[in-house]
C-alpha cells in the first residue's frame, strides 16, 4: 500500500523501501555536529542490517563516536521534478577489531573510500530511525 500525504502528494516510504534504497547505494553524506555547529560530509558507506557502516581516518568523523547523527542518500531528477530521499538518524560509535572482527574486516572489504589516503578506523551509525520520502 502506498503510503500519500495528502497535503503535499509526497509518498511516505516504509522502512523496507528504505532499507531497500540504502542497500543499493555505496555513496551518501553524514551529518554531525562540529564545535556546536551541524557540518555534513559525504562518505561511501555500506549497510549492517539497518545500520551505515563506514571507512574514516583520525578528525571529525572519528572524533564524532558516541554522538547523535544522521546519514542521508538522494537522487532526484530537476527536469521531471521527481526524487526520494532516505534519512538515518542514531547515534555513531566506532567498530574495532577487538569489537567485533568480522564486521570490522567486512567493512575493509565493501566500504571503499574515493579519497585517496588511509582509513583504518570503521564507524558504524546504529539506527534509531529511518525514514524516507518519495515525490513523483
Amino acid at each position: 500500500m502506498v503510503n500519500v500525504d495528502r497535503r503535499t502528494g509526497i509518498e511516505v516510504l516504509d522502512r523496507d523501501q528504505c532499507l531497500e534504497l540504502l542497500a543499493a547505494d555505496d555513496f551518501g553524506r553524514i551529518g554531525l555536529e562540529e564545535g556546536g555547529h551541524p557540518l555534513i560530509l559525504p562518505i561511501n558507506y555500506a549497510m549492517d542490517g539497518e545500520d551505515v557502516v563506514f571507512r574514516t581516518a583520525e578528525g571529525t568523523k572519528l572524533d564524532a563516536a558516541r554522538q547523535p547523527a544522521c546519514f542521508e542518500i538522494d537522487e532526484h531528477d530537476s527536469e521531471a521534478r521527481t526524487g526520494w530521499s532516505v534519512v538515518v538518524r542514531g547515534r555513531l560509535e566506532e567498530v574495532t577489531p577487538a569489537h567485533d572482527r568480522a564486521l570490522f574486516d567486512r567493512v575493509a572489504d565493501l566500504a571503499k573510500p574515493w579519497a585517496e589516503g588511509e582509513k583504518p578506523h570503521v564507524l558504524r551509525l546504529v539506527a534509531e530511525s529511518i525514514q524516507g520520502r518519495r515525490i513523483r
